[in-house]
């Protein structure tokens, strides 16, 4: 949850705006140009005419049942601005025509469900005498520098290994973890219990993931996707060394997949499984036509354990959403008259940051990489005329 301030103007009976920038005893700035990249000091907001003033102070009273905030605007008695308290039912008198009004502003938290291939042939070796599986362990479960944790307070990420190793449970045999955020302790130690065996059924792995979706998937309400990461060509649980109809039978369950609103991005771990087939997995995994080539879907290619890192970070980078929702309206033409901040730094609109409609903003390039990171906060702020009460 972040949160996102619509501030307007304070339109008091009994105080005029600006008057505590008049005369002596201003508060230190009134009057000093302000703009969504340079705002006002403590005691002060950015008036309409781009400078900065404030309608009370110190010395400057509010009426009656009112009081000064923090920003230099008067406010019903016992709203010091902390986030709520424009949402109570008596912030919005009905002499003021608009009010510092604070919202929430959030994005999707996805479901990234890494569906990995537990085979034997994960045992073979990368180049740098590595095996596969200890390449991919480190890629997800390091810290600070693998996937999962700098992620886990903004991603749900669960993960289902399959094989096809003569359990008693069967075949496929799965192991999963259900997704859920700050979920990296329950997957290292599911992960780190186990080692490759067996073969690689593909298809009846991931259909028999969506049969167990609804105890996997913590937020349903939420996007989910499947990350697969594999390193050999698909078989089936009915025969072992029955690659065509491994190759069928996987592309039919990320299409089935699809058909729920679950994407699927691929990984080939290590240089095994053919390019042809990979493409197929990729197109159908966004719901493209297998043989579709204008575009291409991208898949993934790992053989060593830099390219399966870089592969990683990419695809969950990629859906973990840089859109927020406002509980409250702007003016989309005016937007960029506002100011957002994320992690007390100024964005700059257009280039940092955009407004998709009258209730979305949109982080952008390096902005966008740093909210994905998680950890701090935004906050985006709109002068009276912008918000649309």
């Amino acid at each position: 949850m972040l949160a996102a301030t619509l501030a307007g103007c304070d339109c008091s009976g009994n105080i005029t705006g600006g008057q505590a920038c008049t005369g002596a005893g201003a508060p230190e700035g009134c009057g000093r140009p302000c703009s969504a990249s340079s705002p006002c000091g403590p005691g002060l907001y950015c008036g309409d005419d781009g400078e900065c003033t404030a309608d009370c102070s110190s010395t400057i009273t509010c009426g009656a049942g009112r009081v000064c905030s923090g920003d230099g605007h008067c406010v019903e008695s016992g709203l010091d601005g902390a986030v709520g308290d424009a949402q109570r039912p008596d912030a919005l008198p009905a002499d003021r025509t608009c009010a510092s009004v604070t919202v929430d502003a959030t994005r999707s938290t996805p479901n990234v469900l890494l569906v990995i291939d537990r085979s034997g042939s994960m045992n073979e070796d990368f180049d740098d005498g590595d095996s596969r599986w200890d390449v991919l362990e480190s890629a997800l479960l390091d810290t600070p520098d693998g996937v999962i944790s700098p992620l886990q307070a903004s991603v749900r990420f669960g993960f289902a290994m399959y094989d096809e190793s003569g359990s008693p449970s069967g075949c496929p045999d799965l192991i999963t973890v259900p997704t859920a955020l700050d979920n990296y302790d329950a997957i290292e130690t599911e992960y780190r219990m186990r080692n490759p065996a067996g073969g690689t059924p593909t298809g009846d792995s991931i259909q028999a993931i969506l049969g167990r979706l609804d105890s996997l998937i913590d937020a349903p309400d939420q996007p989910t996707v499947f990350v697969l990461a594999t390193d050999g060509e698909p078989d089936t649980c009915e025969d072992g060394d029955d690659e065509v109809n491994g190759r069928r039978e996987s592309l039919e369950a990320v299409q089935a997949a699809y058909a729920r609103d679950i994407r699927t991005f691929v990984i080939s771990v290590g240089d095994d499984v053919g390019a042809d087939h990979l493409q197929q997995i990729a197109n159908a995994g966004i719901g493209n036509a297998p043989d579709e080539d204008m575009p291409a879907a991208p898949f993934w290619v790992a053989t060593d354990t830099a390219g399966l890192r870089t592969a990683l970070e990419t695809i969950v980078g990629s859906v973990v959403s840089c859109e927020l929702t406002l509980e409250g309206e702007i003016d989309p033409t005016r937007a960029c008259d506002g100011e957002v901040r994320l992690g007390g730094d100024p964005l700059t609109c257009g280039t940092d940051w955009e407004a998709v409609d009258a209730d979305t903003i949109r982080l952008l390039g390096a902005a966008c990489d740093r909210l994905q990171r998680g950890g701090e906060a935004l906050t985006a702020t709109f002068p009276c005329g912008v918000i649309i009460i």
